[in-house]
């Protein structure tokens, strides 16, 4: 396997956990404006998808534009199955449907 493949799916991982981090220091009720942003889960999240950024450009690298976006396309999937875990939300109907045509599009692709 190719190392910036890795980078970039480390990246997509990094980048669904900081949007995780990112809705959990939304759903805390907070005192002031300023709560609302310099709270622990809401900065850390912040920080992580900045340090996705920054491995997914350098991913660019060693992968073809194309691939990246397929790799990409698989944060759609993992937001959901982290909100599952983390937040007990349920799949609706459109989620799974959604996810079923991610999946089909990296299929048709790969062909």
């Amino acid at each position: 396997m190719n190392i910036y493949v890795l980078i970039a799916v480390v990246s997509v991982t990094i980048a669904g956990f900081s949007q995780i981090l990112l809705k959990k220091g939304a759903m805390r009720p907070h005192k002031s404006f300023l709560d609302d942003y310099l709270n622990a889960p809401v900065i850390t999240g912040y920080a992580l998808m900045f340090t996705s950024v920054l491995a997914t450009m350098f991913a660019y690298r060693g992968v073809r534009y194309m691939t990246i976006q397929i790799i990409e396309s698989l944060g759609y999937i993992l937001v959901p199955v982290l909100s599952y875990i983390f937040f007990k939300e349920r799949f609706t109907r459109n989620k799974v449907i959604g996810i079923i045509i991610i999946l089909a599009g990296i299929a048709v692709y790969n062909i």
